[in-house]
């Protein structure tokens, strides 16, 4: 088994990871967040979000994410409604999902539709993990599908996987419980 500094180890060389930014990248919209244990407050892990268009112009966001000192399995991954953490993780509001025109519709309108559900992390037996996802449901710059309205947008990461399911009123259809919440920062 593995000690918690070499799972914070993994963690630092992730997160040097992430601001070792591929030349594709540079100049394009992005957002940066530290993610931070709901219970301990401890920092666990990173988010960088990097907004490119595509050949047709449609904005798609790359989602990544790192991670330690979590349980290892599948952990729901989602960008949520307000830039807010504090008190709890459940300041952070429901998924967002920017709907038409920019609104943000409840969370039961359409899951696991919502315009912030990503794909879910895997954490390794050693308590560490990443993942990286593209979507254009979402955008860091201006206009209808920006996360940043007067509310800022947070990253949470949840205790278990997001099952996709179409809501049945069970509480943990998208990943239960959050163990994870950082508040998501436009860098340029």
């Amino acid at each position: 088994m593995k000690s918690v500094a070499q799972a914070l180890g993994g963690l630092f060389v992730a997160v040097a990871c992430l601001g070792a930014q591929p030349a594709w990248t540079q100049g394009f919209p992005e957002a940066r967040a530290t993610i931070n244990g709901c219970t301990t407050g401890a920092a666990l892990g990173s988010a960088l979000l990097i907004e490119t268009p595509s050949a047709e112009g449609i904005k798609n966001v790359t989602v990544m994410v790192s991670a330690a000192g979590l349980s290892p399995g599948k952990h729901a991954v989602h960008i949520h409604e307000f830039g807010a953490c504090t008190p709890t993780c459940a300041a952070a509001g429901s998924h967002v999902d920017l709907g038409p025109a920019g609104s943000n519709l409840p969370v039961t309108a359409n899951h696991p539709y919502h315009s912030g559900d990503l794909v879910n992390l895997q954490i390794g037996a050693q308590g560490t993990g990443s993942m990286t996802h593209v979507t254009s449901r979402i955008a860091v710059s201006a206009g209808n599908l920006s996360i940043f309205d007067a509310d800022g947008a947070s990253v949470v990461i949840h205790a278990m996987p997001d099952t996709y399911c179409a809501d049945t009123g069970d509480p943990n259809c998208a990943g239960g419980g959050r163990t994870a919440c950082g508040v998501l920062t436009r860098v340029r």
